[in-house]
Formats: C-alpha cells, structure tokens, sequence
C-alpha cells in the first residue's frame, strides 16, 4: 500500500474537501494573511462584526460565539439547511474587503489566508470545550488577563444568559482544546 501512495502524483489528486453534514455546529478560525495584525483597530473589528452580519443575511446560521483578536478570529455557528460553508466565509471575507478602508491595513485585496480551519462540533462537551478555547482566547494571547475584559467576543452574552459566571476566565479552563486553528 506504502509504495502505491508514494507512486500517487500530487498533482491528480482532487481539490480538498471539507467534511460537513447539514445540522452540524462548526469551530471556524480565520487568519489574516501573513498574520497581518490589521484587525489590532477597533474599528477594523467593528468592521467586522458588521460583516459577519452581513453574510448571515445571505447565509443563515446560528450564531454561538465569536471572538476577534489582531490577527486571527474564530466563529462557532450552526449553519441553516442548504448554506455551504465556503460561500458563508467567503461572504464574510468579501464584506469585510469591502467595507475596510485600504489605508488601514495596506495590503490591497489581500486580507485573509486563502484557507480556514474548521472543526465539525461533535456533542455537548466538545461544544462547551470550543466555546471556552474561543472565549479564553485573548488571555492566551496576552491582550488581558481576563476574558470578561475583552469586548470583541460572545462571552458577554453568553454571561447575561447564565451560560457562564461573571468571574469566568480569569484562569484557563480544563480540558480546554490546544492551539485550535491557531
């Protein structure tokens, strides 16, 4: 079998697939290109947001949490019946290209890497483990030292619905998921 991949000419094998069944919840990262930290501006987050709204209206899905960090974000969503994945982010990417000034990150039409990392959610315990990597995140990354602090995430929200106790993220979660999508 070794010597029959090996023999495998890379060039005539399909495109890559992503593997997702309609009702599945996703853990998307999507990163800037070249790590750009274009979106360490508020009003580039702002920016956005309004997007991520935006391709909603054209790609329904459930919306369960979201952070925004310098470089990189990460979205859990559960898409409606019949949206595809790659039109859904590829909406969001054409949003955020066109509603960003060119002056702010000075790169052209060049804002995301071409791929995304996603992660198909496999019962309640994988989702409250994503759900926490998300939301820890900018402790992680050293932009507070307390999640609750950082204003471009679902946390808030999800503390007003009791989700999670006013005091969460001060210190990191168990059996939280390493390095998601990084």
């Amino acid at each position: 079998m070794a010597a029959s991949m090996a023999a495998l000419d890379i060039a005539s094998m399909p495109r890559y697939r992503r593997y997702f069944e309609h009702g599945q919840t996703l853990f998307l990262s999507l990163v800037t290109a070249e790590r750009r930290p274009w979106l360490s501006d508020d009003a580039a987050k702002a920016i956005a947001l309004i997007a991520l709204r935006e391709a909603r209206r054209h790609h329904p899905f459930v919306h369960h949490g979201h952070v925004l960090l310098n470089d990189h974000l990460h979205l859990m969503l559960s898409p409606v019946t019949g949206v595809a994945i790659p039109d859904l982010v590829g909406s969001f990417k054409r949003a955020v290209l066109a509603r960003l000034p060119c002056e702010s990150h000075g790169h052209g039409n060049r804002l995301w890497q071409r791929r995304y990392y996603d992660h198909v959610v496999r019962d309640p315990d994988d989702f409250a483990r994503h759900l926490d990597y998300l939301h820890f995140n900018p402790v992680k990354h050293g932009l507070v030292s307390d999640a609750g602090s950082w204003r471009w995430s679902s946390l808030a929200m999800w503390q007003a619905r009791g989700g999670y106790p006013s005091d969460w993220g001060r210190l990191e979660p168990k059996d939280m998921p390493a390095d998601v999508g990084e």
